[in-house]
């Protein structure tokens, strides 16, 4: 399941548009994907080490059915850490930043 939510998440990273060294292949294949999308600056370069995991481990998962208990805390710290980052960072910068506003309109009134 962590395969494929990252599968999931990390397609809708990818331009839409011809890109050089972006081919079908690399859209497809999850472990060509998270690469490419670190060394593009379309994820932080510092989850390249934890995304190893899901070459190594998530295929394992996926087509044998057969992980141990550390491969799948591994590729849980990596969807957590990957999730976190895309999803739960920014609307808590967002929510910071509303109550910031909210806070500065009272004080001008």
């Amino acid at each position: 399941m962590f395969r494929s939510a990252i599968d999931l998440t990390t397609k809708d990273l990818l331009p839409a548009e011809d890109t050089a060294g972006l081919n079908g292949r690399t859209r497809r294949d999850l472990g060509l994907r998270l690469p490419w999308l670190i060394s593009n600056g379309k994820l932080a370069a510092d989850l390249a080490g934890l995304s190893t995991c899901i070459r190594e481990d998530g295929n394992d998962g996926v087509h044998a059915a057969n992980l141990s208990e550390p491969d799948a805390e591994d590729l849980y710290d990596f969807a957590f850490a990957l999730l976190e980052r895309l999803y739960t960072e920014p609307a808590r910068i967002a929510e910071a930043e509303r109550r910031r506003e909210e806070r500065r309109g009272r004080q001008r009134k």
